[in-house]
């Protein structure tokens, strides 16, 4: 089919199109038409690979000025296959439509080992090897010899690529590996150069994301793609974690030893050399005189190393003069090493950042940071020169060497770790020492800067706004679709205990728990009795899997599951895992049926689709946390918590979601296809946790499908499993979840998909629809009137409970969603405000009751105690909103920045302070200027609105707290206090205070700026509306900052004044008066004190004489 795009041809090899492929095109052409980048998250089996091919090969079809090349990275061999499938698909739509041969070509890029075809180096198991054989038969220098010496091996497909394959151009078409593959068999030429060939010349390559985001392989392979390339990064939700593994190096005492004994080695090769062809290191030398740039441009086939990300003025540079004789090379290198190995002969744990450990460097062993910087080029260059043979035994010493080009070459980003033992659970003596990087912008920095149009997408991205946080760049476009269906063929669950009651969950706490392990058992046996064909099962590691597993055996359970399917387990090894996938696949082809026990972030996770049969249901067992000890990801979270104010629990949360949500995905593999999402831990069900969901299962995970036990979770499978036996009709979809042509030229189809399209963007929380019991409970003393919920049944609402010192009181606030309308943003109305409960009694009775009369999930966690600070900031929120401070509007404005020479500062209207009046204390908050040296915990700064970054929407706030000086006790202690001094006189009474507190300290009565807060503008203010603007997405706020100092110029008055005057020379006639006292008491106590001492001094004398006599 042909569709029009905003003016764009689009040819689509369908019959038809899903209205979220419709949606994905016009957001992707909004990216490319304005040149930047692009997050879209689109869900799982809704045609992603095809909907990105046909807009992006149709756009550069229409303007090959702005894009020539379309680059599409995927994480596996098995993704790449489908891609080049799809493209297949779609060029022959094409030459069907026009009836001419596209003058297109797609390749598809892999390593030597799923590439080569020489009929001994492709039997070799491992990459590496593949590699180092791949290179002892091509390499320059062994080509020459060969001439020489004819019992030499050379490839005979890469001599015929080498004679023949670059004059001679590969047809049209698209080929994927095996297609290679065959054409290279028919020419007899290498099919890898020849991919390495053709990317310069291709119209699209599909490869991995390595190739672009590994230094040390993109240099190789991507440094000559054209800046008006079209980047794809596909699959793209952990591709922050690929980011810092290519930029991370973990060094043993094994790999040291190792690299030490390649020095060794390298230094014989030299000194044989030297002895046979002293010429060849000499010319060496002169070519690292002329400095990195100017170096003779080597040989593909000699490219054995590369550098890892080296700046531009860094290559411009000449190598240092001590490294560039190779004997002298090789010292440093052992010097190096010998200190690596001291410093890793440790018994605690190490932590230190590059520049220190740089510094220590020097001071030890007197090595600077500019020749290290040069390593990795150095010994890639010494290796070539001495001809060397198998490249990859010197691996550890270009381990050794890679690190010290990046630990020199960059100062932030990266941490240092030395530990003593080379795992948590090892006991034995092995020091690692793990060079980490922390920002994953780093890796793909390169990436953003040099090509125009970057697109990241993936069908579990949510939540979408952390990727370009902790990825460092600025979209030009980022939505996240949702899927629209005319049955529900997505079964989201969240099981929270068992048919025991007791809550089932992999916390840490409760993993060893004997209940919770046989509860997980329970649902899976019930599972296996009622869906058909396959289930996948995914752990949070391959250690909790194993005990899981274990103790399942020791209770029975195993048996039971293999009364009704096979069972396969995933392992680490790879090559089990494989035949462990290829036998479940057997097991669901042949109707047994099977389960498949999976780790998440393991191999099944993240590159196996289980689409039809081989997935009916999914279930995830726990929340796939990260190992939070680790002292790496520690080190990771103080990074993004210092430098993109990313809390440790957020990114923890969003790390485990987006996995889960991964594992899930697995089942469902387009709109014909059905299957079972089932999270089993009771903490899903929180906020946190379920809003970070993807969407488009977020729409199917209604409240009814949370918080179930095991059994209510089998009845509703049972009854959705018989609804997805009915057949599914093309009619019933057309026109819903499948437009064709037709349906595109309808005006009324367009206006939906646009409406649901905006509906989809505006929407910034989400939406829960309120309870009937809600609605007409009149027990609680709740009543939302029926015109507003039926006008509309989806609204926003929040409840805050006031539990103050007289009695306790609820608020409901309810408010539409959200238009996009700047004065629409914010109408959030008091509903309720009902009578005083007594607080202790409502603590009490909180979890049940709610629980049990409203079917709320009520956790600790979800009833929080509030400071007193933070309860001022909520009053002091309230009070402005109500009375409009919070509007642009140009009344009453200020400067925000305070700085009269800075004439585009902006301007705000000024906001009001506020005094509150409890029962028990009494708080005062107001803004303060952000240049008035107040610090201190009493003052808060924080950001309102939606760019926390502008200066505008910061606000500094000084909140302090009076206890005991609230109505009710102020009067107390006033009272109190009349009685114990007993002062019965009138003149003492309350009009005597009452004047001397607001005339004596000039605090007068007709204060025009001063009000009462009960009502503003006609509505009824809490602090409880503060409470709700703060906890809404509608308004968020920055964490609160606490900074030091408490000092504040308070205004003065002349009464004041003469008053303290009055005191203070009262004081000091005390103090005089007291002094004179303390004087003559001394002088007194002088004089008796030398009468003693004369008496004291005669009666020794009369003691002498008598003892004379």
């Amino acid at each position: 089919m042909k569709l029009n795009i905003d003016g764009l041809l689009v040819y689509m090899p369908y019959d038809f199109i899903y209205p979220e492929q419709y949606k994905y095109m016009h957001a992707l052409k909004r990216g490319l038409d304005h040149k930047g980048h692009c997050v879209l998250e689109m869900p799982s089996g809704t045609g992603k690979t095809i909907t990105l091919l046909s807009l992006i090969i149709a756009y550069m079809k229409r303007y090959p000025d702005q894009y020539n090349k379309l680059v599409y990275c995927s994480r596996t061999v098995p993704e790449i296959e489908k891609v080049m499938s799809e493209m297949k698909r779609l060029i022959s739509y094409y030459e069907k439509e026009l009836n001419e041969k596209q003058k297109f070509i797609g390749i598809a890029m892999s390593s030597r080992k799923n590439l080569c075809i020489h009929p001994e180096v492709s039997q070799l198991r491992l990459g590496k090897e593949v590699d180092s054989a791949c290179m002892n038969l091509t390499a320059s220098y062994i080509r020459e010899q060969s001439k020489q010496d004819r019992s030499i091996k050379t490839c005979s497909y890469y001599e015929q690529y080498d004679k023949n394959g670059r004059e001679e151009s590969i047809p049209y078409g698209v080929y994927n590996l095996e297609d290679m593959k065959l054409y290279g068999k028919a020419k007899h030429w290498c099919p890898y150069f020849l991919a390495r060939y053709i990317l310069t010349h291709a119209n699209a390559i599909v490869y991995s994301y390595h190739y672009l985001l590994d230094p040390k392989i993109a240099e190789i392979i991507s440094k000559e793609l054209p800046k008006t390339s079209i980047i794809v990064f596909d699959e793209a939700h952990n591709i922050d974690n690929v980011c810092i593994d290519s930029m991370s190096i973990t060094l043993t005492r094994k790999i040291l030893e190792r690299a030490q004994a390649n020095v060794e080695n390298l230094k014989i090769l030299v000194q044989n050399q030297k002895q046979k062809d002293a010429s060849r290191l000499k010319n060496e030398y002169e070519n690292l005189v002329k400095g990195l740039r100017e170096q003779a441009i080597q040989r593909e086939t000699d490219v054995i190393l590369t550098n890892p990300i080296l700046p531009e003025h860094v290559l411009q540079e000449n190598i240092p003069g001590n490294i560039r004789q190779a004997e002298h090379f090789l010292i440093f290198i052992k010097r190096f090493l010998e200190y690596m190995k001291t410093r890793m002969n440790i018994q605690h744990v190490v932590k230190e950042s590059p520049p220190s450990f740089l510094k220590d460097l020097q001071v030890r062993v007197c090595i600077e940071r500019k020749p290290l910087r040069f390593c990795s080029e150095r010994l890639r260059s010494l290796l070539r020169t001495l001809e060397t043979r198998d490249i990859h035994m010197y691996q550890p010493l270009m381990l050794l060497c890679n690190f010290a080009t990046i630990i020199s070459t960059y100062t932030k980003g990266f941490t240092l770790i030395i530990e003593p033992f080379f795992d948590s659970k090892s006991t034995v003596y092995n020091p690692v020492l793990h060079f980490t990087c922390l920002d994953s912008s780093i890796a793909i920095k390169p990436v953003f800067d040099r090509f125009q149009s970057v697109i990241i997408t993936s069908g579990t991205l949510s939540p979408i706004d952390m990727y370009p946080k902790i990825l460092s760049f600025t979209p030009a476009v980022m939505e996240t679709f949702t899927m629209t269906l005319t049955r529900p063929c997505i079964l989201p669950m969240i099981v929270t205990r068992g048919n025991d009651q007791i809550a089932i969950t992999s916390k840490f706490e409760l993993r060893e728990d004997q209940s919770v392990i046989r509860n997980y058992g329970i649902l899976l046996i019930e599972m296996c009795t009622h869906v058909p064909d396959g289930i996948v099962c995914f752990f949070t590691s391959y250690i909790y899997m194993e005990h899981v597993v274990a103790t399942w055996h020791d209770l029975g359970i195993i048996g039971q599951i293999q009364k009704y399917k096979l069972l396969f387990i995933e392992t680490p090894d790879s090559v089990e895992t494989s035949l462990a996938l290829y036998n479940y696949q057997k097991a669901c082809d042949n109707g047994r049926g099977a389960v498949l026990l999976s780790v998440a972030r393991g191999k099944v996770s993240e590159g196996v689709d289980f689409d039809n049969h081989l997935g009916r249901c999914v279930i995830m067992f726990g929340i796939p946390y990260v190992y939070t000890q680790s002292r790496i990801l520690q080190a990771r979270l103080d990074y993004l918590r210092e430098n993109f104010h990313i809390r440790e629990n957020d990114f923890l949360t969003f790390d485990a979601m987006r996995h889960a949500a991964q594992c899930v995905g697995r089942v469902l593999r387009g709109k014909s296809d059905y299957g079972i999402m089932i999270f089993a831990d009771k903490r899903f069900v929180r906020s946190d946790k379920r809003q970070k969901i993807p969407k488009w299962i977020q729409e199917y995970l209604s409240d009814s499908l949370a918080n179930l036990s095991i059994e209510e979770c089998v009845q509703i499978v049972k009854k959705w499993l018989k609804d997805m036996a009915q057949p599914l009709r093309q009619e019933d979809q057309l026109g819903i979840s499948l437009l064709t042509e037709e349906h595109l030229l309808s005006n009324e189809v367009l206006k939906n998909l646009e409406q649901s399209s905006s509906n989809v963007n505006s929407t910034t929380s989400t939406t829960t629809k309120i309870p009937d019991t809600i609605r007409n409970s009149g027990d609680a003393g709740v009543y939302v009137s029926e015109k507003l919920a039926n006008e509309n049944p989806d609204l926003h609402y929040g409840i805050v409970i006031d539990c103050g010192s007289s009695g306790s009181r609820l608020y409901i606030y309810i408010w539409p969603e959200h238009s996009g309308k700047p004065n629409e943003l914010l109408q959030i109305k008091q509903l309720l405000d009902s009578k005083g409960i007594p607080q202790k009694q409502l603590l009490e009775d909180l979890f049940n009751d709610i629980e049990r009369d409203y079917k709320f999930l009520i956790e600790n966690t979800h009833i929080q105690v509030i400071s007193g600070q933070l309860e001022g900031i909520y009053s002091w929120i309230a009070i402005n909103y109500v009375l409009g401070r919070f509007q642009n509007t140009n009344t009453e404005s200020k400067s925000v920045t305070n700085d009269n020479s800075n004439l585009n500062s902006k301007r705000r209207p000024t906001t009001v302070g506020v005094l509150d009046m409890g029962g028990a204390s009494a708080q005062i908050a107001f803004e303060v200027s952000k240049t008035t040296p107040i610090v201190g915990k009493e003052v808060a700064e924080f950001s309102l609105g939606y760019d926390e970054h502008q200066e505008a929407l910061k606000y500094k706030i000084y909140v302090t707290t009076f206890l005991g000086y609230g109505a009710n006790k102020a009067y107390e202690k006033y009272i109190d206090r009349i009685i114990s001094i007993g002062l019965n006189l009138q003149c003492f009474k309350s009009a005597w205070l009452y004047a001397f507190l607001h005339d004596g300290l000039k605090f007068p009565m007709n204060y025009q700026r001063l009000r009462s807060a009960s009502l503003v503008n006609n509505n009824d203010v809490q602090w409880t509306l503060g409470a709700i603007l703060y906890r809404t997405r509608f308004f968020p706020l920055q964490a609160i900052s606490r900074t030091k100092n408490t000092m504040f110029n308070h205004e003065s008055y002349i009464n004041s004044r003469i008053f303290i005057v009055i005191c203070m020379t009262l004081t000091i006639f005390l103090l005089i008066f007291a002094a004179q006292k303390i004087r003559s008491f001394m002088s007194r106590r002088k004089y008796y004190h030398s009468s003693s001492n004369i008496f004291n001094y005669r009666y020794q004398l009369l003691t002498l004489s008598a003892v004379d006599e």
